[in-house]
């Protein structure tokens, strides 16, 4: 799975670095813009050799974006929150399985970046910043095919995302972009049965994306941006609960998609 993920990640790079290269438009020049729109995706989290999640999500995202030369280095601002819902179907073949099991998200981040324009109007934005992503999946009061109780398990990730974002116009109002980012994982709190906390301080993630956009008039844009997303934490520290020692599995989760926005 991995391999695959990193084969998928190399091509969407390649392919933004080829495209945006060959450009000989001039680039947005816009400073302020906003950005609201609907998401879907498929998401897969497997504890190896112990369970696995598997479904669809949808979602409602937002950002804000700065461009400018009044802050120095910093040429770039973003804020951007992202929450998503849907149901997995759980599967162990210890436990059984069960159907259609609530889940959701939420992710906000802040980025800093810096810009340098290239000749072919071609447009470079490394960046880093800050993240958090809160997963809620909630099997509480569901039973399983084997009998087995289901519980609610809450993940949150405290990360700092590193990476770089390639941009460029067309003609005619298109562009086309994306990005690839690492994703340096600082603490994680595994939630079991809401009263189990399992420190996580290992991990990391890495994400990519490709990004179309048309411009619709003087004042707004429309972006079409599919992306791939990749965790991948390391076993937790062991606590003490009742009479048991508990550990968090190590784990991995890969989720794939789209994302529609409205920019204006």
């Amino acid at each position: 799975m991995t391999r695959t993920i990193s084969k998928t990640i190399v091509c969407i790079l390649s392919l933004q670095i080829c495209v945006c290269t060959t450009l000989h438009a001039a680039p947005s020049d816009k400073v302020n813009s906003f950005a609201i729109g609907p998401s879907l995706s498929q998401i897969t989290y497997k504890e190896p050799g112990y369970m696995e999640d598997k479904g669809v999500m949808y979602g409602l995202s937002s950002s804000y974006l700065w461009h400018g030369d009044a802050l120095g280095p910093i040429g770039m601002i973003k804020v951007e929150s992202e929450a998503t819902w849907g149901s997995v179907d759980y599967s162990s073949n210890s436990s059984g399985t069960i159907k259609g099991v609530p889940d959701s998200m939420f992710e906000t981040r802040l980025l800093l970046g810096t810009n340098f324009p290239r000749e072919g109007s071609t447009v470079f934005t490394p960046y880093a910043g800050l993240g958090y992503r809160r997963l809620t999946d909630n099997s509480e009061g569901m039973i399983s095919s084997l009998g087995k109780l289901g519980y609610s398990r809450l993940s949150n990730y405290y990360y700092s995302p590193i990476g770089i974002d390639i941009s460029s116009d067309l003609k005619k109002g298109w562009s086309i972009g994306g990005s690839l980012e690492y994703d340096h994982l600082w603490h994680g709190t595994q939630v079991t049965g809401g009263y189990i906390f399992n420190d996580q301080k290992k991990g990391y993630g890495v994400r990519a994306a490709a990004k179309i956009r048309k411009q619709l008039d003087n004042s707004s844009i429309l972006s079409f941006e599919p992306f791939i997303r990749y965790w991948n934490i390391d076993v937790s520290e062991m606590v003490v609960s009742g009479s048991y020692l508990v550990v968090e599995p190590k784990n991995n989760s890969t989720e794939y998609g789209i994302r529609i926005a409205l920019e204006f």
